[in-house]
């Protein structure tokens, strides 16, 4: 793990590993596959964000018998939220009948992910459950959890892992946090 590095002028530091991420996503990957024993699922990843995060969880998770669709759905500029949620590119599978796993980057007000869920029951899937990466907790606005989370942190900007800073990050291995913020 690199020990600072500096993207649009700010300093980030070490915050998550890629090993304790790995053993995170293994350990969500076990709880979905425990759910959706004989399911045929459909997996909907949160881009751009959730790419990197989705792709791991998913060959974790082993079932063949899958979709994965893609919808892009926004409300951060910078470093901070909007608080206004745009969905941006849609969903085109029929979810009647199927078991959606929603796979987001980060939770953090629940504004998008309470959208999300709406947008989707009236699909007429039989079920909705939510995957995150990072839960944070103490900045909801909306009391959503999620069902499976990996890492559950403080409300901290976070940078790698698929998360970025207007576009910049996404390929680091490692999460990283602003220095200022440990």
């Amino acid at each position: 793990m690199e020990n600072r590095i500096k993207v649009n002028g700010l300093t980030f530091v070490p915050y998550l590993t890629a090993d304790r991420i790995a053993e995170q996503v293994k350990r969500v990957a076990g709880e979905i596959r425990k759910d959706l024993t004989d399911s045929e699922p459909v997996f909907i990843c949160v881009l751009k964000g959730a790419f990197v995060f989705a792709s791991d969880l998913i060959r974790e998770i082993g079932i063949n018998d899958c979709t994965i669709s893609f919808v892009r759905y926004a409300s951060y500029e910078g470093t901070s939220t909007t608080g206004k949620v745009k969905q941006l590119i849609g969903l085109t599978e029929d979810l009647a009948d199927r078991d959606v796993v929603i796979i987001e980057d980060i939770v953090d007000t629940g504004y998008t992910a309470v959208r999300m869920i709406e947008d989707l029951k009236k699909m007429g899937p039989r079920s909705v459950r939510f995957a995150t990466l990072l839960h944070k907790p103490e900045s909801s606005r909306t009391g959503f959890t999620p069902d499976y989370i990996a890492f559950s942190i403080p409300p901290k900007f976070i940078l790698g892992y698929g998360l970025d800073l207007d576009g910049k990050g996404r390929n680091l291995r490692d999460i990283y946090v602003i220095e200022e913020e440990i």
